[in-house]
This record gives structure tokens, sequence and C-alpha cells, in this order.
């Protein structure tokens, strides 16, 4: 087994060398990225290495080699670093002084694996020497990533398996979710955001086109809405309207934005009208019935008494990160409620800011939604000013509507804990924060490299 490791290690640190030598970092950030997406543990895992984990250690030695030759660019640390940084060693903290030996040394795991190695990829697109042509290459390899999640999603829904790669991904093997269009993940939820980063980034190149180029941005992005819908997932359907109407809100003219909320809430509402109980109870996965299915909103608001209570007894600091299935219990049993706390015995936390809440008090959630402030902000700052090339404030409107999305499912499922979700989050802000200093160094002329205008509002076609 050693042995084994030694060679795939090896083997996977030269071709690493070889790629990124000849590319850049944010390339490499992007090949971890994907190929932990497609070729990740239910595909290849020798113990805990996988395929994604031995590129970004090459990718970590890369990146080492890169400063020391001068061809990284380094950024000064801002508010939004320091918070997440601080956020980490939160985390951390709280997993070593519990039980992380718990279940197989699964907090740690959890830590490890979902926060820390996505914080590297946070780190390596920051300080990556951020160019026109690098970001094009992100909203590309994310739009046709999302064209290949869509037809995967279309061929699951319609049990085309042949059409399914890898094989794994239509396996009964993998019961949980079976039925839905769960990609590469196995995940619906996962699978969704993806596919909503996809579409966010497809749309980034309207203004970029002519008439050909926006029919296939059109085309594109209908494919990738048909693969949202079919994760049968109703916050994905949520985050990617969210985020979608995020970008267009903002890149239209003022004069239009009224009129886009008005069409777009009389069509949300005739909609809901119509199919509410539709929307309410439908069969999703194939061995859960339309009963269970309508039970699952339900399910959220014992979920969350439960957590509410759960915080109460430890409002600073939680009950321990990874140890939320270790005290739950204690809060089932309460006959003074009305609702029954019992169902919840057999899942974890369905928020992602309550599973944060219980498990690292006030201080872990304080910290992380002063960090989605901070990349909020900043990404801001970055579109509102028309001194920074367009292909920079495109990146800064795709980072606040990937945390649109982000937040709109992590009200309904612990995200944080989805393979890698992080790994795409914490790579885009990085990114985004690495872009920061062109509002200070780059000066008006700087937009002769990127499109005419540095304004987007021509994406509404106008």
């Amino acid at each position: 087994m050693i042995a084994i490791l030694v060679i795939a290690g090896v083997a996977g640190l030269i071709w690493t060398v070889v790629l990124f030598r000849w590319g850049d970092l944010v390339g490499g950030c992007l090949a971890v990225l994907l190929t932990g997406s497609i070729f990740g543990h239910a595909f290849f895992h020798i113990s805990v290495v996988t395929a994604d984990r031995l590129l970004l250690a090459g990718l970590a030695v890369v990146y080492v080699g890169y400063r020391r030759l001068g061809w990284a660019d380094p950024k000064p640390i801002a508010k939004a670093d320091i918070a997440f940084f601080l956020f980490l060693f939160v985390l951390t903290l709280s997993t070593f002084t519990h039980n992380w030996q718990l279940h197989g040394a699964q907090p740690l795991a959890t830590l490890l694996f979902f926060f820390l190695l996505p914080a590297a990829l946070y780190w390596i697109g920051r300080q990556a020497k951020l160019t026109e042509q690098a970001v094009r290459t992100i909203f590309t390899s994310l739009a046709v990533f999302g064209v290949y999640l869509a037809a995967t999603a279309i061929a699951e829904k319609l049990n085309a398996r042949a059409f399914v790669f890898p094989k794994y991904i239509a396996s009964p093997a993998y019961e949980e979710f079976y039925g839905r269009a769960r990609g590469p993940f196995l995940n619906p939820i996962g699978c969704g955001l993806f596919l909503s980063v996809g579409l966010f980034a497809a749309v980034q190149w309207w203004p970029r086109v002519q008439q050909v180029g926006r029919t296939l941005v059109v085309m594109v992005s209908a494919l990738i809405l048909i693969g949202v819908y079919c994760t049968l997932t109703r916050s994905v359907w949520l985050g990617a309207a969210a985020g979608l109407f995020a970008i267009v809100w903002l890149a239209i003219s003022a004069r239009w934005r009224m009129s886009l909320l008005i069409t777009l809430l009389l069509a949300a509402s005739s909609v809901l009208a119509w199919k509410w109980h539709d929307l309410n109870a439908f069969k999703r996965d194939k061995n859960v019935s339309v009963h269970d299915m309508s039970q699952s909103a339900g399910l959220r608001p014992v979920l969350a008494t439960v957590a509410w209570k759960m915080f109460l007894d430890r409002p600073l600091f939680g009950c321990g990160f990874g140890q939320y299935k270790e005290f739950d219990r204690q809060y089932l049993q309460d006959p003074s409620s009305d609702l029954d706390l019992e169902k919840a015995r057999p899942y974890v936390q369905h928020n992602v800011f309550l599973a944060l809440l219980t498990q690292t008090g006030v201080l872990g959630l304080g910290l992380w939604l002063t960090v989605l402030g901070l990349w909020i902000r900043d990404a801001w700052s970055l579109w509102i000013n028309h001194d920074v090339p367009t292909w920079a404030r495109q990146h800064a409107l795709l980072l606040m509507s990937v945390i649109a999305a982000y937040g709109i499912n992590g009200l309904f499922h612990d995200v944080g804990i989805i393979v890698m979700v992080n790994m795409l989050l914490f790579f885009l802000a990085g990114v985004c924060q690495g872009l920061l200093p062109l509002a200070k160094t780059l000066p008006r002329a700087a937009g002769a490299t990127c499109i005419a205008t540095s304004r987007v509002t021509s994406m509404s076609g106008a």
C-alpha cells in the first residue's frame, strides 16, 4: 500500500509540474477543482488519497516554486483575508479542543478536506497573476463544465446510463438521491450549485460576443437550466434564479430594472399559484415515496428547533466542530414542544448557518458571516469602479451571484460538507480578492486591454 501511494504521489507530482510549468496557477487551481469534481473519491481513492489531493499537493509545490522565481503576484493582506483565516483558526481550535477522533477522526477529516484544503486554493488563486486571459479561462472552464453537468443530469433523469460518465454516477449502489440529477458529486445540491455557477459564468460572455456568440450563450444557458431543473431540488432552483437575477439586475440599464422586477414577480406568483401543491410534494428519489418527500419541508422547523435549543446551552463556542450528531440527541425528547423532535434523529443539520452556530457558537458563525459580508463588499467595490477593466468587474459579479446561490442553498442544506462546494467558493473568492489591487493600480487607460466599454450594460443587448 505504501509503495502504491509513493508511486501515485511521484507520478502526480511530475505530471503536475510539467503541466503547470507551461501553464499558470489559475489553470492549476481549475485542474484541481474539476479533477476533484469528476474524478473524486467515488472514482478513485487509496485510503484518503484521491486524484485531486495529489494534484493539490503538486500545485502547492509549484506555487512555492513560482514564489521563489518571482512568477507569482503577491498581494497585500486585506480585512477579508484576516477574517477568513481567523474563521479557519476558530474551526481548527474547536476541532482539537473536542473529540476530534470521533467516528474514525471524522471531525478532523471534515476540517481538513472541506475547509483547510479549499483554503489552499483560495490562497493560491489570490496570489496568482490575474490577467484577462486567466479570468476568461475561469469563465470558459466553468461554463463548459456546466454543459457537461447538464448533459449528464439530463441523461440521469432519462435513465440513459450509456451517456453518463463516470459510470458510478448512475449506479444504484449509491442509493442516496438516486433518481435525481446528482452528477459526479452524488448530491443534487452540489451538482445544482456547480450547474448554477456554470450558468453564471456562461452569461459573462454576453457582452463580449456578437449575434452568433450570443445565440450560443442562450443555447448553453438553456441547456444548463434544464440540468438545474433535473436536480429536482427547490433550493437549487431558487439559488440559480437568484444568482441569474442578480447578474441581470446589475448589468442592465437602471430604466429597465423596475419593469424586470414587476415581470418576474408576476411570473413567479402565477407559477406558485398554479403549481404550489406539485412543488411541495413530488417524487424525486426513486427509493422515496411522494409522501416522504412531502414531509421534507416539515423537517426544517424540527431541525431549526433542535439547533436553537443547542445554541441556548452553548451560545459562545458551540458543542465543537464535527460534534453535532453527538449532542443533538440530548434535545430530541422535549414533551413541552409542539413538534415531533424525534424526527430529526437520523439527520444532520440542514442549514449551513445553523450547523456552524450549534458547533462553533456565535464566534464561528459570526466570523463566517463577516467573511461572506467582506467578500461581497470587496466584490461590490470592484463592480462599481468603472476604472477597473470589465473582465475584473465581471468576475466580481460572478462571485456575488455565487454567494447568492450558496446562501439560498445554505438555508436548506449544510452545503459546507458537500464535496467540492467550498473548493469552488473559496477559489472564486480568492481570485476576487486578488483582483482588488486593480482598483488602485490600473489607470483608466487599462480598459483598452479589454472590450471597448467598461460598462457591462451591453449585457442587456441594448
